[in-house]
């Protein structure tokens, strides 16, 4: 969830103004980036989905925050990136703002007769899949040394971007831990990427901000962020359920390999208060075998079985509601939701935000029984 103080918080459940605007990013010689004009956003969507490699892709309309600000297409060109940002304008006049993404223009357009410019900007997840691997990448520095895991996953993305990237690593993830003697990747670099992270129990994004998450998927259950709740209190109007066995799997198989030998894990979701519990009604549905590359220990399948588990267990189930925004909201947050009469726990995978008004969807999973 992304930070903001308890006033921000508790305005969201309550009669306030919601504003939305873009700070312009330019970027400047030394590979930093420098504020540029503000532009308000008219009408667009955001969509952020944990799912995908970019997390966070928006199609919006910018017009000028002030009269001084003519033409938004001079401000703003494909070097250019974007920080969106949502605020609150309390009663007492005063505003707070929150960076809900950090984008890199990949279109601008401004048609004649129509007002504003149109943009389409991705997170700078989009620059990895810009930049595929020209030639092999071997997971080494400079001097031929074996980098660790978490070295090489930071120097595949450090390459691609351009600007110096701040980087969080989540506890619980190995450190010392090195990619297999020999490993080579070709084609996609976030192919790449993802196979070093899996090897961890991982996966990799850019956050809100701009930096980027080596994130720990963590199995179990978890505490609610934020409960939606019907009533006069409440802020669920209307919910819309899809329940769906497809692509839903209670245990994975990972099968790992090395030199000196190798083997099979098996791993199952045995919490008893999840709705695929492996011992319960929905029955016992492995997914295929899976490999992992850069997995050679079994304690490295165990991880990554353990997480892809986390992205497969739970009933898939796709819930819209209207609500007052909460733009603090992001994938792998567990949430509460009133589900005849019923709290029920569920994890996001994906969020589509309108940013101009109407109706906030979530597609999450039902992660375990309330």
């Amino acid at each position: 969830m992304i930070t903001a103080s308890d006033k921000y918080k508790l305005a969201l459940t309550g009669s306030h103004t919601a504003l939305t605007r873009v700070v312009v990013l330019n970027p400047n010689a030394n590979n930093t980036y420098s504020e540029g004009d503000t532009l308000a956003v008219a009408s667009g969507t955001l969509t952020i989905d944990g799912r995908r490699n970019i997390w966070r892709q928006a199609t919006f309309v910018v017009v000028p925050e002030v009269q001084e600000v003519l033409d938004p297409l001079k401000q703003i060109t494909v070097d250019t990136r974007l920080r969106l940002q949502r605020g609150i304008r309390f009663f007492d006049g005063t505003e707070e703002w929150v960076t809900i993404a950090t984008l890199q223009v990949q279109e601008a357009r401004e048609t004649l007769g129509k007002a504003g410019l149109e943009v389409v900007a991705y997170d700078p997840g989009s620059l990895v899949s810009d930049y595929s691997l020209v030639t092999p990448y071997a997971p080494q520095d400079i001097s031929q040394q074996p980098l660790t895991t978490v070295e090489a996953i930071q120097d595949l993305v450090d390459i691609a971007v351009w600007d110096t990237i701040t980087w969080t690593v989540d506890g619980g993830i190995d450190i010392a831990v090195e990619p297999p003697a020999g490993t080579v990747f070709t084609g996609s670099r976030w192919d790449a990427v993802t196979n070093l992270a899996k090897s961890l129990g991982s996966v990799v994004h850019a956050r809100p901000d701009g930096s980027w998450r080596i994130r720990k998927i963590d199995i179990g259950p978890q505490t609610p962020v934020l409960t939606v709740e019907s009533g006069i209190d409440g802020v669920l109007v209307s919910t819309n359920i899809l329940r769906s066995r497809r692509e839903q799997f209670n245990a994975v198989p990972l099968r790992w390999e090395s030199p000196a030998g190798g083997g099979l894990v098996f791993l199952v979701d045995n919490d008893s208060s999840s709705p695929t519990f492996w011992n319960g009604p929905f029955g016992r549905k492995p997914s295929s075998e899976q490999r992992v590359d850069t997995v050679t220990t079994e304690a490295q399948a165990i991880d990554a079985a353990a997480a892809l588990l986390e992205q497969f267990r739970g009933y898939t189930s796709s819930i819209s509601f209207s609500m007052v925004h909460n733009p603090l909201l992001e994938p792998f947050d567990h949430i509460q939701v009133e589900v005849d009469d019923t709290l029920e726990d569920h994890l996001i995978d994906a969020i589509n935000y309108p940013l101009a008004g109407g109706v906030m969807s979530l597609d999450t999973r039902k992660v375990s029984v309330a």
